[in-house]
């Protein structure tokens, strides 16, 4: 079975070819471990799970019987989940490494903080946090602009006896490298209403009024540089981030021009996977998956930076730099 590209990008050319030559033979070899790994899991949370039953029912430990079964009931699912992930992880590696060779980018499926990591932080596009995973980073080129995204999932334990942990921020970081130079530093985020001035970046930053009641309505802007930040943030370029925010669902995003990239911080969850390790790995099923998260980050690049072709007479929308999708 061969694979359908998402779009007509010559940067999928090839790509059926490619798949049949280098990544269906990996997925064959890759499908015994699967079993195994679904086999030994579906076995193992059985085996805890009657295990559990059996001391909750019959063991003679009085009322602390339920709570123990409960607890080794958690441990045992935990365990089985773990080694099921071990192996997800190796299969994963592999193929979307594969995918992304094709296309000239480096691929990294888990490593530690990031360098730039600090770049997102020093301008407030990131949430206090005290627990993250990262994961997912690509690195390469796309029409001539370098780029990296990857998936961060941060995450905020509180302290004291009734600590509890939760989400603060899950999806994709971006770095695009900005063609226009600009010297100062501009940040872009959504209007937060009566809290704005809690998104404040720093004290050299002031606050920028927007092209239009439309536009500072739906967003909040600060700069080092007032007049620097006006020619940044103008209405097309305002226009070309809503229709990002509606390439990848409105999740909060925010951004930032910062030492010649412009950065951005979406919250769209995880994107970038295999897919089920229930189901069989063989078919272009999963390679399409991928396929069509990277045109998606394609287009991204093209509406942040591609010029628009003509007099625009409607809202500016992807439909006007696309081309050949």
């Amino acid at each position: 079975m061969s694979i359908v590209p998402p779009s007509g990008r010559p940067e999928f050319e090839g790509f059926p070819a490619y798949f049949e030559a280098e990544i269906s033979p990996y997925l064959k070899e890759k499908e015994a471990p699967r079993q195994a790994a679904v086999t030994n899991y579906f076995i193992l949370v059985g085996s805890i799970g009657a295990l559990a039953v059996a001391v909750g029912f019959f063991a003679p430990l009085g009322p602390a019987k339920i709570q123990i079964a409960f607890l080794l009931g958690m441990a045992g699912f935990a365990g089985a989940t773990w080694l099921l992930n071990r192996t997800r992880t190796d299969i994963a590696h592999g193929l979307i490494e594969r995918v992304c060779a094709k296309l000239g980018f480096a691929y990294r499926l888990k490593f530690d903080r990031p360098a730039y990591y600090e770049m997102f932080k020093s301008v407030g596009l990131l949430p206090a946090h005290n627990r993250e995973v990262w994961e997912d980073e690509v690195e390469g080129v796309y029409a001539g602009a370098p780029f990296t995204l990857c998936e961060a999932h941060l995450k905020y334990k509180s302290s004291g006896k009734n600590s509890s942990t939760r989400t603060v921020f899950h999806g994709q970081l971006f770095l695009i490298d900005y063609p226009k130079r600009f010297l100062g530093v501009t940040v872009l985020k959504r209007d937060q209403g009566a809290f704005n001035a809690l998104t404040k970046p720093g004290k050299a930053f002031s606050r920028i009024g927007l092209a239009s009641p439309e536009f500072e309505k739906v967003y909040e802007a600060w700069s080092t540089d007032q007049v620097e930040a006006r020619d940044l943030l103008d209405p097309i370029v305002l226009e070309r981030f809503q229709e990002l925010e509606r390439l990848y669902g409105g999740k909060k995003l925010r951004a930032a021009f910062k030492d010649g990239k412009l950065i951005i911080a979406i919250e769209t969850g995880d994107r970038l996977n295999m897919g089920s390790m229930f189901k069989p790995l063989e078919g272009g099923d999963r390679v399409e998956t991928i396929l069509k998260e990277l045109d998606a980050v394609f287009d991204l690049i093209d509406v942040l930076l591609k010029r628009a072709e003509g007099r625009l007479n409607t809202a500016f929308s992807v439909q006007h730099v696309r081309s050949g999708a």
